[in-house]
């Protein structure tokens, strides 16, 4: 029986260091990606978030970043997980995502998320959408975008070129927190990323119907779509360090929607049962953990399972 688990990492760009700064935790997480690629794991990807009352995010958006870990790594595919789609301009999206896909190909993942933001947040976007066409945006957006990226031949005919014409694309993912987004991605050929660690989100297994909506996409697309269980935990030495990093990282010491606390074996075991219960064969790890150093201690362990 093969044990060995292909396991990503989820990173929202929050860091504790000395000087409590922002710049040295975009450094520090450039490390993390590094030894990410180098320890084996298979996907390292970055949030978009908006938070206007933090002063401790090292990025909203992390689009910038995204060249430089792929730069500075091998293997690991790099992505955002995902790119809140309402706020976005579809044509410019297909630029962006397409210039850096050919530059490194079959290394980028481009997520769309639906995403949520405050009032206060929208205004400043400035791109005409209020919080009661923000959701019904993304459906539209998404064939927009798709359409950009996909249909190279039909596109020319309408004198529009997104360059480097012939070029490469990302791979595409719905992502959500249930199983609701399924038929999205379904219809629209997008693999699939599901969370269990977001507050709304559904924790039941729910496997017959991954396994359901495998079958469909095979026979309507031929092919097999890439799928993640994104789950929150905290992973040490032993099982009582990581608990007391989990309860500092934790909003009033509230461990209760983390998903996994333990050492590695623990992690493993884990992890097996959740490949077994939930269908999903691959995971994205998001670290509750703001240190630096215990963060790469996690990825160290970790890494004998990958």
């Amino acid at each position: 029986m093969n044990n060995k688990l292909k396991i990503g990492l989820l990173e929202f760009g929050i860091r504790n260091n000395k000087l409590n700064n922002p710049k040295q935790s975009l450094y520090d997480i450039i490390d993390y990606a590094a030894s990410a690629d180098e320890l084996g794991f298979s996907r390292f990807w970055l949030t978009e978030n908006y938070f206007t009352q933090t002063t401790e995010m090292a990025w909203s958006t992390p689009e910038m970043l995204l060249p430089i870990l792929l730069g500075m790594t091998d293997n690991i595919k790099v992505g955002i997980a995902g790119i809140i789609l309402p706020l976005q301009v579809p044509y410019r999206v297909a630029h962006n995502y397409k210039l850096l896909a050919s530059l490194y190909p079959n290394r980028l993942d481009l997520g769309f998320v639906k995403g949520l933001v405050g009032e206060y947040d929208l205004k400043r976007f400035n791109i005409g959408i209020d919080k009661d066409n923000y959701y019904p945006s993304f459906l539209p957006n998404l064939e927009s975008t798709l359409k950009f990226l996909r249909d190279e031949d039909e596109l020319i005919k309408e004198d529009v070129v997104i360059p480097p014409y012939k070029g490469n694309i990302p791979d595409v993912w719905y992502m959500g927190s249930s199983h609701a987004g399924l038929n999205i991605a379904l219809n629209n050929s997008l693999n699939f990323a599901r969370s269990i660690f977001h507050t709304e989100s559904n924790k039941d297994y729910l496997k017959d119907e991954l396994l359901s909506f495998k079958e469909n996409y095979k026979n309507k697309h031929g092919q097999e779509p890439s799928l993640v269980l994104t789950f929150s935990g905290c992973c040490h030495k032993t099982k009582a360090r990581a608990t007391k990093i989990a309860k500092e990282n934790s909003t009033n010491g509230n461990i209760d929607a983390i998903s996994l606390i333990g050492d590695g074996a623990y992690f493993h075991e884990k992890l097996l049962e959740f490949k077994e219960l939930y269908g999903y064969n691959e995971f994205i790890f998001n670290n509750v953990s703001k240190s630096h150093k215990d963060s790469q201690i996690a990825i160290e362990i970790l890494s004998q399972y990958v």
